[in-house]
């Protein structure tokens, strides 16, 4: 099967597999016990942001659009920090944007 990539377009497993080392390095200093854990919060809090970010807040859109539950999506970003107050959520006019 064709990369969808062109070749001037850097391939997103090499840029990540190329960052794995100085992250693991970084982790094993600050957390050496929950490397795996930091590593994955550190890749999952901006995709779930930029995912709800894309969706104007809609959390079941984007839900949908990563391949997850609604209540998973949920629960990771309370986890990760990513959750808004209900009440600030729910006010007219209130900010769709989700900070990184």
């Amino acid at each position: 099967m064709p990369s969808t990539t062109s070749s001037s377009d850097p391939d997103p497993a090499r840029l990540i597999a190329a960052a794995v080392p100085a992250l693991v390095a970084r982790l094993l200093v600050s957390r050496p016990d929950r490397v795996h854990r930091e590593a994955l919060a550190l890749l999952e809090r901006p995709l779930l942001a930029h995912a709800l970010s894309l969706t104007r807040g809609n959390q079941l859109r984007a839900a949908r659009l990563l391949g997850l539950n609604r209540n998973t999506l949920r629960k990771r970003c309370q986890e990760l920090g990513l959750a808004r107050p209900r009440s600030a959520a729910s006010a007219p006019g209130a900010p769709e944007a989700v900070s990184i």
